[in-house]
Parts: structure tokens; sequence; C-alpha cells
């Protein structure tokens, strides 16, 4: 059964007017399967399909530098073989962590039109790789698999947010989607930040953040109980 979810924001209340509201709340997922650090104030989205796949978004607030104009991060689930229904009636299906990355590499980017990244070096720039680099949770000391993709895709009409022109002068969308791909038992989660290369560095951070703070309670919604070391 799919289930769809619209929680009004990550926010608490201030105990006086005075007060500044905190940058990052502690979230803890409406599924019982994760914690994390997320942006508080930000919207909160939620979507189910069974036990085979579970997705929270996380919505800013209105930025013309990000496409259809706002930032967001999410977090998925996938179980390991289990085909999920995406919403134009596509199915996706992954064997593990290693066969997202070639699928949505190959499918969503395309190879040919896109660079794949690995961190940041110490001056800045990013390493350019060709397969995702292994990480640690800072949280969970759990392993994890990161990666960010640069790749064009043609914007409609209707979007004036978030775009760039290309040497012909059509605007595009310069996507720069960032993942952190955490295997376990049956499945993986998907951490990903889903950019524009104009608007990337305003909230890495906060990705950054949620990234080192993930950490699962059970191995995807209903899943077996994850037991890792006290924070």
């Amino acid at each position: 059964m799919r289930s769809r979810l619209l929680a009004v924001s990550v926010a608490f209340a201030c105990l006086s007017a005075a007060c500044s509201p905190p940058r990052d709340v502690l979230y803890k997922s409406v599924f019982g399967d994760f914690t994390a650090s997320v942006p508080w104030g930000w919207s909160v989205m939620t979507d189910s399909d069974s036990d085979a796949f579970s997705q929270v978004n996380f919505i800013g607030p209105f930025d013309g530098n990000f496409y259809l104009g706002a930032p967001s991060l999410s977090v998925r689930w996938f179980k390991r073989y289990r085909p999920h229904a995406l919403r134009d009636g596509r199915l996706e299906m992954y064997a593990d962590a290693d066969d997202f990355f070639n699928q949505t590499l190959r499918q969503v980017y395309g190879e040919s039109d896109s660079i794949v990244y690995g961190g940041k070096r110490a001056d800045g720039t990013r390493e350019i790789i060709r397969r995702p680099v292994d990480i640690v949770l800072k949280n969970s000391k759990l392993p994890a698999k990161f990666f960010t993709v640069l790749s064009p895709a043609p914007a409609p009409a209707s979007n004036n947010w978030g775009l760039e022109q290309d040497k012909e002068g059509r605007s595009i969308n310069m996507r720069m989607h960032s993942y952190a791909l955490v295997p376990m038992e049956g499945g993986f989660y998907v951490l990903c930040y889903p950019a524009t290369r104009r608007g990337y560095d305003q909230h890495e951070d906060r990705f950054r953040a949620l990234i080192g703070s993930f950490r699962p309670l059970t191995a995807g919604p209903g899943g077996p109980k994850v037991r890792l070391a006290a924070p």
C-alpha cells in the first residue's frame, strides 16, 4: 500500500518571542526507522510502498537558485530485488547500492553527459572519480558510499528557476546531485541532495550534517533492528 503524508515543518516552538530558532533539529522518521539532523523549519513530505520503498523529503523555503525554486534533501529506503512503481508508471528495482549507482548514472544522468565527483580537496576543488568513494558515517560509524553527479538536463519552458544557458543559448537544468548510499541488511538507504550547480554551495553543509548524523534504527521501515555503538 502506498501512503503519503505532508507535515507542516520540522520545527519546535520557542520558549519566548526573543529566542532564535535552531539551525538544525533532530528528526525521527515517521516510519520509525532512522533519526538524523535536518534543517529547522523545512517542510516534510513522506511516501512509502509497503516495506519495499520509503522516502522522506525535506523541502526548504523559496530560493531562485534551485530548480523549481526550492532546495531539498531526501532519505530513501530500497529493499533489494523489490520493484517500486514510479509516478510515470516505470518500475525501479536494485540488487544493492552498487547497482543503484550503475543504474542511476546510466538511466537518470547518462554516462557520456555526466561528471562524477568525490569529496572536496583541501584547496576546494573536487576529485573526478569513476566509482563512489568509501566513507564512514560520523554518528553511526557505518560504511557508506559517496558521490556527486554534474549533468545537464533540458529545462521545460514552464520553469524559470535555477537554470543556466548552454553554448547554444538554450535553458538547461545543470544538475549537481550528491548521494550517500548506506548498505543495510536486505537493502540500502539513499541520502540525496538534488541541487543545481549555481545553488549547490548554499546547502552543502546541511547535507553533510544529514550524512554525519544519520542513524538507522531498523533496516528499513519494519525491518530488523540495527545494533550500533552509542553516539
